[in-house]
Parts: C-alpha cells; structure tokens; sequence
C-alpha cells in the first residue's frame, strides 16, 4: 500500500473512471490528487473517509473545548504547547497568545458545527501578520505611529459592496 495519495489528471478520472478510482482505492489515504490544467487541483476519496475525518475534527474540536471550560489550568498548559504547531506566536505577547488559542478554538468549533474547516485560514493568517509585526520592531512602531492626514473614505470590500 501506499502512503501518499495517489495524483491523476482530471482528464484520467474522465476517460478512465475505473481505472482512477481503483488507484485511489490502493493508496492508504483512499484519495486521489486530480490536477486540473486551468484550476485549482481537487481531491477525490469516498464519503465514508471525508465523514471519518469530519467525525474526528469535530470531536477533537468539543474535546479542546470542555477542557479548556472544565480547567483554567488547560489553557495555560495549551498555550505554552501553542508553538508546537504554530512556532510563530513565540513573537506575540503572551494575552496575544492566549487570544488566539481561545479564537481559534472557538471559531474551530463553530467551523466544525457548519461543517467546513474554511473560516479558519483567515484567521490563522491573520494571527500569524499579527505576529510578524511583532517580530519587527521597526515595522511595529511604524504602525503605531499616530495619523493625522484624513485619508479619505474607505471603500467597503468587495464581498461586502455587491
């Protein structure tokens, strides 16, 4: 057996469906990388395996959860491991630290209960800007600079202005 997935060309699982899916069906991750010549590449395994890994991000996320409400002590003892996983929150403040690992871990909950991992990426990415402006003093202090030009109006995101 395989341990990574297996790759194809989206045209493959097109033209050779069986073929494709009995790759995918030979690797341990029972998944296949199809890449696709003008978009992004997609993943392909059964539903059976995407509702596994579902089940077991949802539990983890509810297990974090009760302990870090049970215990005051596990979120200490959490954000010192932080860096494990994340090693750049060794540049923020250690309240900083703590609001992350809280964020995170509400908004992975919230995530898991509507069944999608996406609204955790911006905020990983957000969290780790934060941290590279505290790893630069210039460029912190340069941002804490007070303004006082008006810089005219701020014109709302796209998403939010349609």
């Amino acid at each position: 057996m395989t341990l990574m997935s297996a790759e194809a060309n989206f045209s493959e699982l097109i033209q050779k469906p069986k073929d494709t899916v009995a790759r995918m069906q030979e690797t341990h991750r029972k998944g296949i990388t199809l890449h696709r010549r003008d978009d992004e590449d997609l993943y392909l395994t059964t539903a059976a395996r995407a509702a596994a890994a579902a089940e077991v991000v949802d539990s983890t996320t509810r297990m974090f959860m009760a302990l870090m409400k049970s215990d005051p002590k596990a979120v200490s003892m959490l954000t010192g491991v932080l860096p494990e996983a994340f090693p750049w929150v060794r540049f923020l403040p250690d309240a900083a630290v703590r609001e992350f690992l809280i964020e995170f871990m509400e908004t992975a909950r919230a995530a898991s209960d509507l069944g999608t991992v996406d609204p955790l990426a911006p905020l990983i990415a957000s969290w780790k800007s934060t941290a590279e402006i505290h790893s630069d003093p210039a460029l912190r202090s340069k941002l804490l600079e007070p303004v006082e030009d008006d810089l005219g109006p701020v014109e709302a995101p796209a998403a939010e202005a349609e």
